[in-house]
């Protein structure tokens, strides 16, 4: 069953630190390393000094993350609140389109399934290079530094009460971060009212599952090595949850750019793709056409020197294209007709293949458009309902299938795994 409970989370104190908008910033895995310096010269409490640290005076990454994490909790830099709570999240911020909007959302801890149990789902696989880095780094810390992002289920808005201090009450820390998001944060008593509401559900993974697959293995490395009676502080993992019915809950299309194709000729290319696809040029907009295209298939294409194009999948071809290895939540999918179908079929692109992945279309039609690039490919936002039927039959999308904003900030606060 799904275990939700409220925790004593260790907070930022900006008597000490300073404004938190110095403080606070995207997960790990969203920061370049150009925007890694600019952050850490923000602030020597910058959030990216825990969860990108640096070697320095020869320690290692991690135990430079593990002294310094160390000292700012004796210095009372980071403070532990004194009661289990929950953690209210308002997050206002400009979408691609230019409107406004604000997304709801929570951080609690979530008990880590054990084996057989199927509450929480991922949608993406995991790699080992990424959950080494952040393993290693939970046991240096023996924290969990950012949060995993969950998605719940509440068409019904049951849980608006929960929220109702946001409406009643200036929040508790505020902070604009580096991607322009308005990050707004309430502390709240643990209510079992909320841990009843989600118990009976399914979770699913919207953003970090290497998060979730490092602390499984931390906790199953602890109860090897520890042998416990009783539950742990690692048998929880630090989670954001927010509603799949949030009207501020946006999922972008990642557009892929193919810089170089060796023997790449256009021609073949349209022809190879009319076998499959209504083509239609397009002399407007693309992007748009794309997006508002009620086809079950729609992707739009750039090709240098020859012009964009819209391509509709005739539906009766959808399973001679991709195979039947995989079933129809993933053949339902967009991106998984570009990248089976279109990139390792018909190109002959091998599959796993690096691309540019731009979330602004205009600036990955550019590159076609200007030379700098053979191919774009412009794509529609997966749908929630898409990643979640992925997510129950076990099917991995494609990498990169989905691009979830504003993501949930590192810093607001931190659970501690002792």
């Amino acid at each position: 069953m799904l275990e939700v409970q409220g925790f004593h989370g260790l907070r930022f104190d900006p008597d000490k630190t300073g404004t938190l908008d110095h403080v606070i910033t995207p997960p790990y895995d969203v920061i370049s390393p150009e925007q890694r310096a600019a952050l850490a010269a923000q602030s020597q409490y910058n959030m990216v000094h825990l969860i990108l640290p640096e070697e320095r005076e020869g320690l290692s990454r991690y135990e430079v993350a593990a002294r310094l994490l160390e000292a700012w909790l004796a210095e009372g830099v980071i403070r532990k609140d004194a009661a289990p709570s929950f953690y209210l999240l308002r997050q206002r911020y400009t979408d691609l389109y230019g409107a406004t909007q604000t997304r709801c959302g929570f951080f609690g801890l979530l008990r880590l399934p054990e084996e057989g149990e199927r509450f929480i789902l991922g949608h993406e696989r995991t790699f080992e290079k990424p959950v080494e880095d952040r393993l290693r780094l939970t046991q240096a810390t023996r924290a969990n530094l950012g949060p995993v992002f969950s998605l719940y289920a509440d068409p019904t808005r049951e849980l608006e009460w929960f929220y109702r201090p946001m409406k009643e009450r200036g929040p508790d820390a505020t902070a604009r971060t580096m991607d322009g998001v308005r990050q707004e944060l309430w502390r709240v008593p643990h209510d079992p009212r909320v841990s009843e509401f989600l118990q009976d559900q399914t979770l699913y993974i919207a953003d970090g599952h290497h998060r979730f697959r490092t602390a499984l293995l931390y906790r199953d490395q602890m109860r090897a090595a520890a042998k416990p009676q009783g539950t742990q502080p690692w048998d929880f993992v630090l989670m954001g949850f927010v509603s799949l019915h949030d009207p501020g809950l946006k999922i972008y299309p990642a557009h892929r750019v193919i810089e170089r194709l060796d023997d790449f000729d256009p021609d073949t290319l349209l022809r190879d793709l009319k076998r499959y696809f209504e083509i239609a040029p397009v002399e407007g907009n693309l992007a748009i056409q794309v997006r508002r295209s009620r086809a079950r298939c729609a992707i739009g294409v750039c090709i240098a020197g020859r012009g964009e194009f819209l391509l509709r999948l005739r539906d009766g071809d959808r399973t001679e294209l991709l195979g039947d290895d995989h079933g129809p939540a993933w053949r339902d999918l967009d991106v998984a007709v570009l990248h089976r179908g279109i990139l390792e079929r018909i190109l002959k692109i091998p599959e796993g293949a690096e691309f540019l992945y731009e979330t602004d279309a205009a600036r990955a039609m550019a590159m076609p458009r200007e030379g700098r690039a053979v191919l774009a490919f412009i794509l529609r936002a997966t749908r929630p309902d898409q990643i979640c039927a992925c997510a129950e039959a076990g099917e991995a999308m494609p990498q990169k299938s989905t691009y979830f904003f504003p993501k949930l900030p590192s810093g607001a606060v931190i659970y501690r795994l002792v």
